[in-house]
């Protein structure tokens, strides 16, 4: 048996994987496949860290849109009881009348 043969040989039993598979082209593979998941540009990392920041991202929009929404139904609250608001919360009244304010 060849050196290098041998070399193959004690390398495949080092892996735990058959000779026959440490070949030219499973060993490329395996380095573009280590290659596009730790030193490329879109590697694992960055696709979590991207993964995180659309995850938050989507959830402040659910939270706007429900904000949007409230605020709309209070638009629509307060065009209809403009005069209720203003008695309630901003306290005005008519001349001629008195205001008592009882905490509950």
């Amino acid at each position: 048996m060849s050196t290098q043969n041998k070399l193959k040989q004690e390398v495949a039993n080092y892996l735990g994987i058959s000779s026959g598979w440490l070949n030219k082209y499973t060993i490329v593979t395996a380095l573009f496949i280590v290659w596009v998941a730790f030193f490329d540009h879109h590697n694992i990392f960055a696709y979590q860290k991207l993964k995180g920041t659309i995850n938050k991202l989507e959830s402040e929009k659910k939270q706007l849109d429900n904000d949007i929404s409230q605020a709309l139904n209070d638009k629509i609250d307060l065009e209809s009881n403009y005069e209720k608001f203003a008695r309630e919360k901003k306290l005005m009244h008519k001349p001629d009348e008195e205001i008592i304010l009882i905490d509950k």
